[in-house]
């Protein structure tokens, strides 16, 4: 009975329950630090998952878009009302290009949604746009499309979706794609082209433009309508 007092008495002790006490009170310090760690990771975690993406955003915006707005690349320049950030891709609205083709002629790009590559930033990606194009001689041409694929490095320009070609002489033709290399001042395309012009009506199957642009080519089998009113007014406006 004794050795069991002695025992219960231990336990009982003051002295003895201190140190438990303080064992308690040091391990639920250390829980309470480890989950406090644990909340601000997973904290920093959340941040990082939408911060990460926003940076590579604006760093691709850096590289593809500051050389161009601050002069840095030779007889070509881009401007933009706003820039925003889209499923992880740059866009820029309103935005327009400007630059010269090998013979220094100027041609302007403006479309209302541009969306560079991340995999090659020369590529540019156009919604709505309208590509102007001026000779040395004066004259101009007009093409629009509701979708089109730039790229700045051969100076090329892809376009698909309700494809619009006019030019000073009062040509007015329609088709669905078409191809444009401006250094070149050359524009083909494969599918049905139909318009009008000074003389009258025209349908083809496919076009392409000659002399930097000065005539264009329908590609047969062809359909002439051709207006004796419009004819007899070009042929008196050439005397």
């Amino acid at each position: 009975m004794s050795i069991g007092s002695n025992e219960f008495d231990v336990m009982r002790d003051p002295a003895t329950r201190q140190p438990a006490k303080r064992l308690v009170g040091l391990v639920a310090g250390r829980a309470g630090k480890s989950l406090s760690r644990i909340g601000r990771y997973s904290a920093f975690v959340g941040v990082m998952r939408f911060a990460l993406p926003l940076v590579a955003v604006l760093l691709l915006g850096l590289v593809v878009v500051w050389p161009l707005v601050s002069g840095r690349e030779e007889g070509f320049r881009v401007t933009y009302s706003e820039r925003v950030q889209q499923d992880g891709s740059l866009k820029m609205l309103n935005a327009r290009y400007i630059g010269t083709d090998s013979e220094g002629q100027p041609y302007t790009i403006t479309a209302e949604e541009a969306i560079p590559s991340a995999a090659d930033a020369a590529i540019v990606t156009l919604k709505n746009l309208k590509a102007d194009m001026f000779n040395k001689d004066g004259s101009w041409s007009l093409i629009a499309a509701r979708e089109g694929l730039y790229n700045r490095l051969p100076a090329t320009l892809d376009l698909a979706g309700d494809v619009a070609i006019h030019s000073d002489r009062g040509d007015e033709l329609r088709t669905q794609s078409a191809h444009i290399e401006i250094n070149e001042g050359r524009a083909d395309g494969d599918q049905p082209i139909s318009g009008q012009g000074p003389l009258g009506l025209i349908e083809g199957t496919g076009f392409s433009t000659v002399d930097r642009g000065a005539n264009i080519l329908i590609r047969g089998p062809v359909k002439v309508t051709v207006f004796p009113k419009r004819q007899s007014k070009a042929t008196e406006g050439g005397q």
